[in-house]
């Protein structure tokens, strides 16, 4: 029998598998009859397109981007982590969307190919914890529906849907390595997961090597205990590469500290895990709008028709899973809007989907009640009926919706009831994951027309990438946008001919300062108010042309600015056409006016500023090094002032960094004895001999013990 079942799980695991796929891709296509651009919004548009394109770009000839010190405070890759350096998954998209003619169908294509990977990975992890193949393809399907993929990963957070899509494949992997076989493919996975650079795909793998390492202990493999701490030490060395240069950047970033805060933005309460299986369970997002954030699956109820006796005596198999769903219940419920840098726990509820969903196929496939009384048909009815309450107090604007999703539930539960008191029949099953499945698309497209609007803002940026070659066509050298441009980004898409967010100017030809970053440097933003997707207070111009009281220079000489493009609506009444001294009106329009210097700059990453007495001679330097020859140094000792952010990590040959000038600039103190000298002041992320050797440990062992588990079975064998 044994044999037999094996071999109709060979024919029909692909089938479902497949199947699942395209329920998934088919219905989420559905999406862009809405809205065509649904998969390209928010940070999709002004981080991680411009992200990737720039890593691509610079991958093609031969760099590898650690730091730009042209971009400034969102110029620091390592240290921001989600530019995902460390990635072969993000450089293979990179490489890609440097070939890409139209950027939304790009942006789009990589959204919906991270889904179908994520969707399999769930088929995978429930068929390893013993779910029939249709109730796999029910979990499956349902997995890329919960509120947060669908409102948030999806359309805007692509880090967050990376390693949604790669942790099902992890887990599934590990639970492979802990029945013996070669770890390479589970460590593959793990380094894939780790560097995306986003911190909770780490915490996930934590807590997923966490529960694994729980099943091992209870069913008493001290083999598989083993295995499951190898592989977390391989994750621990990859993460120490990965995280260690934002730690060690941090205290200079906006990153710092942090503080506590019980409820906010994107938090939840357990009354919402309750009305969770209703598609109209909403909570207000990022906008006015409420949004279903918090909608796990529709059906959930049918966890009532579960055999509690029998999971009792046989919960070993499934301890694993059991916890991992529990602890994600009271993270996504429990855990405090903000904990230090660690904010939003509804952020992880993707992952208490990916949980539930798994859980919900393994209880039904083996221990659901043969033959499920009325009384438990009314309990799965009033869970149903008490959500549906609970929702309507939270929204009661949306009655209408919550009674439509209350019948739809209500009739898929009593349908699954139905099924199970018609034993013996393989082709109910098979009719009931269909009809599950469609039941499942048919609420998602109920839920978009009541949600219509995404959460993350449309900020308008071009689909095709030669449109980003249009703004600042009068530009020279190093720019600086000043003016509110998000929202005017927002509001009219036709800005987008004079003004890019965030790193979609990586996409055009122009060094911008504007950029995207997660972590900013705090002295420098304080400074000049330039907010996290690049946008500025207009108090931002007098700021660049007062003088800085060291060295008594103007600060926009000091940051070695080209061009200024202002946003004429952020300075009613003032006069644009005037610029001060050394500049000059380069282009006017309706929107914008752009101001260039008179005298070319040289740009960042070059010397500003000599201490009287000192004076020398500039080099070419590149991204991450500035170079200068020393002609003259009093006596006493000189001082060099350089157009670049003083990150934590960077080093000088000759002489010594000093105290940042202003708080942010880069300063190197010189000795007498400098006179004649070049000097090379570089930039290498702080810890990065460690980092390196961490990362070379990492593989090499990866590689002993994948060779080592390839040697042995070969001997057994």
């Amino acid at each position: 029998m044994r044999g037999s079942s094996e071999q109709a799980s060979r024919w029909t695991d692909p089938v479902w598998a497949a199947s699942a796929v395209l329920v998934a891709l088919a219905a989420n296509l559905l999406l862009l009859l809405q809205d065509p651009r649904y998969f390209f919004h928010g940070d999709t548009q002004s981080a991680y397109l411009g992200w990737e394109y720039r890593l691509g770009e610079q991958l093609r000839v031969g760099h590898w981007p650690l730091i730009d010190l042209h971009a400034w405070a969102s110029g620091n890759a390592v240290a921001e982590g989600q530019w995902g350096l460390f990635s072969p998954l993000v450089a293979g998209i990179g490489l890609l969307a440097t070939t890409a003619p139209d950027v939304l169908a790009f942006a789009t294509a990589v959204k919906l190919a991270l889904l179908c990977v994520g969707v399999l990975g769930i088929f995978a992890l429930a068929r390893s914890y013993g779910a029939v193949a249709p109730l796999a393809f029910v979990a499956a399907v349902a997995v890329g529906f919960g509120g947060m993929t669908q409102y948030l990963d999806l359309e805007s957070w692509t880090a967050g849907l990376m390693i949604w899509a790669l942790l099902p494949w992890v887990w599934w992997a590990l639970r492979r390595t802990m029945s013996g076989a070669n770890p390479a493919v589970l460590l593959v996975l793990v380094f894939l997961l780790v560097t995306v650079g986003y911190v909770y795909g780490t915490i996930m793998l934590i807590l997923v090597l966490g529960v694994s390492l729980l099943e091992g202990r209870v069913a008493g493999d001290r083999t598989a205990v083993l295995r499951v701490l190898g592989a977390g030490a391989f994750g621990g060395l990859v993460a120490f590469t990965v995280y260690l240069p934002g730690v060690l950047t941090a205290p200079v970033t906006t990153r710092s500290g942090g503080g506590f805060a019980l409820a906010g933005k994107f938090s939840s309460d357990p009354l919402a895990l309750l009305s969770s299986a209703l598609p109209t369970d909403a909570v207000p997002g990022t906008t006015l709008h409420l949004l279903p954030y918090v909608f796990v699956a529709w059906f959930l109820p049918v966890l009532v028709l579960v055999d509690l006796g029998a999971v009792r005596r046989r919960w070993r198999p499934l301890a694993g899973l059991l916890v991992f769903t529990l602890v994600m219940v009271l993270v996504v419920v429990a855990m405090p809007q903000q904990m230090g840098p660690l904010r939003w726990p509804l952020r992880l509820q993707p992952f208490l989907v990916e949980g539930v969903v798994v859980l919900t196929a393994v209880l039904l496939s083996r221990h659901v009640v043969p033959a499920p009384s009325r009384r438990r048909l009314g309990l799965g009815l009033l869970w149903l009926l008490l959500a549906t309450v609970a929702v309507t107090v939270r929204a009661p604007g949306l009655w209408g919706p919550h009674l439509l999703a209350l019948v739809a539930t209500a009739a898929g539960f009593a349908a699954v009831w139905w099924g199970l008191r018609r034993p013996g029949a393989p082709a109910l099953l098979r009719a009931g994951a269909l009809g599950a499945a469609l039941l499942t698309v048919v609420l998602a497209v109920f839920q978009h027309l009541v949600f219509p609007v995404p959460p993350s803002p449309e900020r308008n940026m071009p689909a095709l990438a030669r449109a980003y070659q249009r703004p600042l066509q009068a530009a020279r050298g190093d720019v600086l946008v000043v003016g509110n441009t998000g929202a005017r980004l927002k509001a009219d898409p036709t800005w987008a001919r004079e003004s890019l967010s965030g790193s979609a100017w990586y996409l055009g030809p122009h060094r911008v300062q504007n950029g995207y970053t997660t972590i900013s440097f705090r002295a420098y933003k304080d400074r000049y108010c330039i907010q996290y997707e690049g946008s500025t207070c207009p108090q931002l111009l007098d700021q660049l042309f007062s003088k800085e009281p060291t060295t008594g220079r103007r600060r926009v000489d000091l940051l070695s600015v080209g061009t200024l493009l202002l946003v004429r609506n952020d300075f009613p009444g003032r006069d644009l056409t005037a610029p001060p001294t050394g500049w000059r009106v380069a282009a006017s329009t309706p929107r914008t006016v752009t101001w260039v210097r008179r005298t070319p700059a040289p740009g960042a990453a070059q010397p500003v500023w000599t201490s009287p007495g000192t004076s020398l001679v500039q080099r070419p330097g590149d991204e991450r090094t500035a170079r200068f020859t020393v002609r003259r140094v009093p006596a006493s000792g000189g001082r060099v002032v350089i157009s670049a952010l003083a990150w934590p990590g960077f080093s000088t040959d000759v002489g010594s960094l000093g105290t940042p000038l202003d708080g942010y600039l880069l300063s190197v103190d010189l000795p007498a004895s400098a006179a004649g000298r070049t000097v090379t002041v570089r930039y290498s992320p702080p810890g990065w001999h460690a980092e390196l050797a961490t990362l070379v440990l990492a593989l090499v062992g990866a590689v002993a013990w994948s060779g080592a588990a390839a040697v042995s079975r070969r001997r057994r064998r």
